[in-house]
């Protein structure tokens, strides 16, 4: 069966061609298995929740632009009626029922790992012309100069009975004379159910949602998402404007939502491990959630992340998509914030993604297991590129470029980086004062928890360029702590003296050990990145290569000279047999499906041969484009 909706049509329209529906909404109420929205141009103010669930990968339910057609669905209304109190400063009054049941300017932004630095928000939103405006802290800071000079357009909203007042300073603009909008609604397209299954959305826009903050530990909304389902096609869609995350893979609702900030007595680490032992034990599976898809996306302009998701990422792929311009506006913070942050990304492949302009590029925090991190493009992203946190392996990194200043930060074990051109700093830290989560191989069981010692990293045929940062940064030698592979790790064994002092501190009898061996080989150090104390042939240069993205009728490129470096940069093909297994899991360094790991290809996906070279290309380049 085919519907077809169009906003230009009655509200009377029956879903043919010839009389569609007039919302998306009718649609999704009716659309069954097999069965194809098509969508017609127009600006949808509405939240859609598709009702029924596809079957299989082969009988799903499709929502699709119709041909030619661009049709938005946006998470705001229009208001008009402004009028000035004095200067720039001008004010509307709407009644409470213009928001629904749902009231972003009384609800405040709230959750595990936020950080409101001193000034309440709110998750509503105005909007002069399509452009977020930023909330003041007062009625009053609407009247002075902005503390900061970009947040010139501000507003502040006061509710009192039954009904909102917002005040706004819009500077030179007449409200007007122009489009001004808020966000009333929570979602754009996202069922109001758990296990809506087999969805494809493709070639809409998504836009101005009043997203709640989206934390590991709560259920995480998104202006588009599967809520706990698994299956789900989003591609070719335009998502921006969301107030915290565009598109949620997400936690589902549970009873112990934002536990830590309710009650701080238990460590957030702690209430966060409770959670995923709960959802386990409430079905938490490859069955049930994950396996989505998320493929050529245009995500930008999202307060906390373009796309984010605790255990529902799980088996899931991450491709094409262009990701920029995330939580750049600085007005709030936490521990949340990236491209792409994903917790329990249990064997997800993140592909040909390019991210840049954001606050980090990619932050995989918790049980990256199994996870292929693989021809991404990341640059120009303000703290680093790639965060791994808390994961014990394995988790493969390859023909990756990271362009930033700071490139990777690893807190992390059991990672294999090969074939990556690194252009800033590394830094490699340990943490034991959690107790982590590891997996049994290609599934959501729990194999063990443990510290993260650090080490257990291999790290081959990849290029190091210095220059662009700190000297000690650049390169390998942050890993001199470590021991090499064919070393014998220490017992990290405590003598009693120590034990009686650990149990004073509050320590207890635990002894944290040494570092756990690196294998580090074959890798190119250029510019003054300086390699591992006891790295394998390796090749180091003081050639410093020009590196540069420069922009081009809206693609970016990489322009390098790069392989005009006097050196050999011909490395031996990597395969699984040298990669072992990652230390605490067992887990061999392989694809999901079990096949070994190989990296036959390069970042332009063409052929890699025994003989190959180091980083990213298999043949020397001067110009990329990255999308």
């Amino acid at each position: 069966m085919i519907y077809y909706v169009s906003s230009k049509n009655p509200s009377s329209g029956d879903g043919t061609e010839q009389n569609p529906f007039h919302t998306i909404g009718s649609a999704a109420a009716l659309a069954q298995a097999g069965d194809t929205v098509i969508i017609g141009e127009g600006v949808y103010r509405e939240w859609v929740k598709p009702k029924n669930s596809g079957l299989s990968e082969t009988q799903r339910i499709t929502y699709r632009a119709a041909q030619g057609a661009h049709p938005v669905i946006s998470g705001a209304e229009v208001v008009a009626g402004w009028c000035q109190e004095r200067d720039h400063v001008w004010s509307v009054t709407l009644k409470n029922d213009f928001f629904g049941g749902y009231h972003p300017f009384e609800e405040e932004i709230f959750g595990d790992w936020y950080d409101d630095f001193g000034q309440r928000h709110h998750i509503g939103e105005l909007y002069l012309d399509g452009e977020a405006m930023y909330e003041a802290a007062s009625l009053r800071d609407l009247y002075g100069p902005p503390k900061r000079p970009e947040r010139i357009l501000r507003w502040f909203a006061e509710t009192d009975g039954g009904c909102t007042t917002i005040h706004a300073n819009f500077s030179q603009y007449d409200p007007n004379t122009a489009c001004t909008e808020v966000s009333v609604r929570p979602f754009c397209f996202f069922p109001e159910q758990e296990g809506v299954n087999y969805i494809t959305v493709s070639g809409l826009t998504l836009c101005r949602t009043a997203t709640q903050w989206a934390p590991p530990t709560a259920f995480q909304p998104g202006a588009i998402g599967p809520h706990w389902s698994r299956g789900w096609v989003i591609e070719n869609c335009i998502v921006h404007d969301s107030k915290c995350v565009g598109i949620s893979l997400g936690k589902r609702h549970d009873e112990e939502d934002n536990a830590w900030t309710k009650d701080p007595s238990k460590d957030g680490s702690q209430t966060y491990t409770e959670i995923i032992f709960k959802n386990i034990q409430n079905g938490w599976n490859r069955e049930k959630v994950g396996g989505h898809i998320i493929r050529n996306n245009l995500i930008y302009n999202c307060g906390q992340a373009g796309i984010a998701g605790c255990m529902g990422a799980a088996f899931s792929t991450i491709s094409g998509n262009h990701i920029h311009h995330i939580n750049i506006r600085g007005e709030f913070g936490g521990a949340e914030m990236s491209g792409i942050k994903l917790h329990a990304a249990v064997d997800a492949v993140i592909e040909h993604n390019c991210i840049h302009d954001c606050i980090r590029g990619l932050w995989l925090d918790w049980q990256a297991q199994g996870t292929a991190v693989r021809r991404n493009a990341m640059f120009d992203n303000r703290c680093e590129d790639l965060f791994i946190e808390v994961c014990h392996g394995p988790c493969t990194v390859e023909n990756n470029l990271m362009l930033s200043k700071r490139n990777f930060l690893n807190v992390s074990q059991g990672t294999a980086l090969i074939h990556n051109l690194f252009a800033g700093e590394i830094v490699v830290m340990r943490d034991v004062n959690r107790f982590t989560l590891y997996h049994r191989p290609h599934s959501t069981m729990i194999g063990g928890v443990t510290h993260i010692f650090s080490g257990d990293d291999k790290i081959a045929a990849n290029l190091f360029v210095g220059g662009r940062s700190r000297a000690s940064r650049a390169g390998t030698s942050v890993y001199n702590g470590c021991s090499p592979k064919k070393g014998k790790r220490k017992s990290g064994k405590v003598s009693l003296l120590q034990k009686l002092r650990n149990r004073l501190k509050g320590v207890g009898d635990l002894s944290y050990g040494e570092a756990l061996p690196v294998d580090i080989f074959h890798n190119v150090y250029l510019g003054g990145a300086r390699p591992y104390q006891y790295e394998q042939k390796a090749r180091v240069c003081p050639f410093c290569p020009e590196l540069s993205v420069q922009w081009e009728d809206g693609h970016a490129y990489l322009c390098t000279n790069l392989y005009g470096a006097p050196i050999d940069l011909t490395v031996d093909q990597i395969t699984a047999d040298r990669l072992g297994k990652a230390f605490e899991s067992g887990q061999a360094y392989e694809n999901r499906d079990g096949t070994p790991f190989i990296v036959d290809t390069d970042f332009l996906n063409l052929p890699r041969h025994s003989r190959t070279l180091a980083g990213p290309f298999a043949a020397p380049q001067e110009r990329v484009q990255l999308f």
